[in-house]
């Protein structure tokens, strides 16, 4: 458990009730990460959320080089930034992580048991309402950023 306090400052919980802080904050642990630490891995089930408090956290898509050979390459697709989640697939169907995800230096991350996120959301569904919005922003900052990167790669 953390102090609903430490959530508040972040922009990311900013329209939840004291009440669903407090119920965030039953489920979350704070959790440190050294330099090349995985955080996890792609094709994973995904089984928890993560918001990064400090540090760098960079996401990886793995392609293979050769389709005959096992030869495969891991591709910086993104990175994570302060007061950004990661490990959204937690309350995505097919609950499957599409990334591998490393710390970047030293990172402390809040990390939310996925199956108990899910079922406060489930009991609450203005937390859910209000989870999926901020989740859907992150999704598409993230996805922005790739297509940035894509162009990139192209030019």
């Amino acid at each position: 458990m953390i102090s609903p306090e430490l959530l508040r400052r972040y922009p990311f919980f900013g329209h939840l009730t004291q009440s669903q802080l407090e119920t965030l904050a039953m489920i979350a642990e704070e959790v440190r990460f050294h330099d090349d630490q995985v955080v996890f891995e792609e094709g994973k089930p995904a089984d928890a959320l993560y918001f990064l408090l400090e540090g760098s956290i960079d996401l990886y898509y793995t392609v293979k080089e050769d389709a005959r050979k096992a030869e495969c390459k891991e591709i910086l697709v993104s990175q994570i930034n302060v007061g950004e989640p990661f490990g959204i697939s937690t309350l995505i169907e097919p609950h499957k992580l599409t990334s591998s995800v490393r710390s970047d230096g030293d990172s402390r991350v809040l990390k939310f048991d996925g199956q108990a996120l899910n079922a406060a959301m489930k009991a609450d569904p203005a937390l859910e309402l209000a989870i999926t919005r901020e989740m859907a922003k992150a999704a598409i900052q993230r996805l922005e950023a790739t297509r940035v990167l894509l162009a990139a790669a192209w030019s």
